[in-house]
């Protein structure tokens, strides 16, 4: 079957508005969907109408960039998506991202590129990044698109890199917990010392992102042996983010039929 349980809006660092995702999923043969914007869920109801009557089952989703490593993000899905206390959460991770993007743009600053803090908030809906800034630079002429602005400035031992102020993996799966939801690892690939899984399992990690798009067979292998050791739930994503985001990667993965039932079984006894 094909699903898509970890796609990226206008709401995060996305090129697409999420009733523009569940069309292009509906088209894909996409299945099961879930809209999983960094540190926000404001674009869920919006999927969630999106998709009603149509031949794709929406869940909300989310997810969670963490101060581990340099990529270490966990999905939520099932979570209460209007709980105001998990909302304030939010809004505090959000807010922390503009003082990341603030301390970005001092360090382009003293390379010589002036960029106005304005300009980058400009392009961003919601919750700001390090892909808003890369725009900006883009749309200044100081890179020809987003991938080239990472490849100079933005990935981590560039001059201009700044990492995550996000909460510790712990904290985000707590928070998770706490409105109502289950935690998955995404891209666990980013992971730089694996063991740690088995930690971040014993805080209530409840599955990992098997299935990712950028996964060879091989990885789909490993990650499911840590999966079935750790007793954890195997996911799958594409992590998209549309077009000329500089992640032209198709929506939809597939899995076996058996990784999609197990999560609508877990979604199902969400709160």
């Amino acid at each position: 079957m094909k699903i898509d349980l970890h796609t990226h809006s206008t709401f995060s660092d996305g090129t697409a508005a999420p009733a523009e995702i569940v069309d292009r999923a509906e088209k894909a043969g996409v299945t099961m969907l879930a809209l999983s914007d960094h540190d926000s869920v404001s674009g869920v109801g919006e999927a969630m109408a999106a998709a009603s009557g149509r031949n794709v089952t929406m869940y909300s989703g989310i997810e969670l960039n963490t101060r581990y490593g340099d990529s270490v993000h966990i999905l939520g899905y099932g979570v209460r998506w209007q709980d105001q206390v998990f909302l304030e959460r939010l809004a505090e991770f959000r807010q922390r991202r503009v003082v990341r993007v603030k301390r970005i743009l001092e360090h382009l600053r003293r390379l010589g590129i002036e960029l106005p803090y304005e300009e980058v908030q400009g392009v961003s809906s919601e919750s700001m990044g390090r892909a808003h800034v890369a725009d900006a630079l883009r749309r200044r002429g100081v890179v020809p698109n987003r991938a080239e602005a990472f490849r100079r400035f933005l990935s981590p031992g560039r001059p201009a890199y700044v990492g995550s102020l996000g909460p510790e993996p712990g904290e985000a799966i707590s928070l998770i917990r706490a409105a109502g939801g289950f935690a998955v690892l995404a891209h666990p690939g980013t992971v730089p010392e694996p063991d740690v899984v088995a930690d971040w399992a014993r805080a209530g990690l409840e599955g990992i992102e098997v299935h990712y798009g950028s996964h060879a067979p091989s990885d789909i292998v490993r990650f499911q042996d840590l999966a079935d050791r750790l007793g954890l739930l195997a996911t799958g994503g594409s992590d998209y983010h549309g077009r000329g985001s500089g992640r032209e990667g198709a929506l939809g993965v597939e899995v076996p039929d058996e990784v999609g039932r197990r999560f609508l079984d877990r979604v199902a006894r969400c709160a």
